[in-house]
């Protein structure tokens, strides 16, 4: 199992982005405006790397997974979930496919996601399906949208319980379905850390601070 994805690492790398492309085409595109520190370990060993946590975030970490890029920021709460990936998948006319698995935090805070965006997917975002079980402050939402895929569990989406209707176990098993290999840790290779090189005012949380709020 991986620690990813809301395991033992949470809250670091629970927002996971894959990009269907070497990861020297991805660092590429990512270059103009990020230093590339190389990290000489696997993935979830580098996530520490990230620390602290900070609003907006300001590294990243790049790694191999199978055939796609993995690509995790330093964002709080377990990362943002809206870039780089969905703009560099763009530029690069290549799928991108973004994964969260953030455990319950803070009032009520919780989210499973998948969002498939690509070449054939709707403009001007490009997605090509959008699955989330989302709670605010303890109030669950269910949103879908796009055509499903054949290998989705789509009885699921009946449940009662809107937190029943996509959890990480199930996210996991669609991330397989789709070429995607990121359910144990030895799938990731040697990471890459971009370091942006622009100096913001940030909010920054150490890991223990962070989290303290999934308690």
């Amino acid at each position: 199992m991986t620690a990813l994805l809301g395991g033992t690492a949470n809250p670091l790398g629970a927002v996971v982005q894959f990009i269907y492309a070497p990861i020297s085409h991805v660092a590429e595109a990512l270059v103009s405006a990020l230093a590339v520190i190389p990290a000489s370990a696997p993935l979830p060993d580098a996530l520490s790397l990230l620390l602290p946590l900070e609003s907006p975030w300001s590294r990243i970490l790049l790694a191999p997974c199978g055939a796609w890029t993995a690509v995790v920021n330093n964002g709080l709460h377990g990362g943002d979930s809206t870039a780089p990936g969905p703009a560099t998948s763009r530029a690069l006319n290549v799928q991108c496919v973004v994964a969260s698995a953030v455990p319950r935090y803070g009032p009520g805070h919780e989210q499973t996601q998948l969002e498939v965006f690509g070449p054939e997917g709707e403009p001007p975002l490009m997605y090509r399906r959008s699955l989330s079980a989302t709670a605010t402050d303890g109030r669950w939402e269910w949103y879908e949208s796009g055509t499903p895929f054949e290998f989705e569990a789509t009885e699921r989406y009946t449940a009662r319980r809107k937190r029943d209707r996509f959890d990480r176990e199930l996210l996991l098993d669609y991330l397989e379905h789709l070429g995607i290999p990121a359910r144990t840790d030895s799938a990731y290779g040697p990471a890459v850390l971009l370091q942006e090189r622009a100096q913001y005012e940030r909010r920054t949380m150490t890991l223990d601070e962070a989290r303290a709020d999934f308690r």
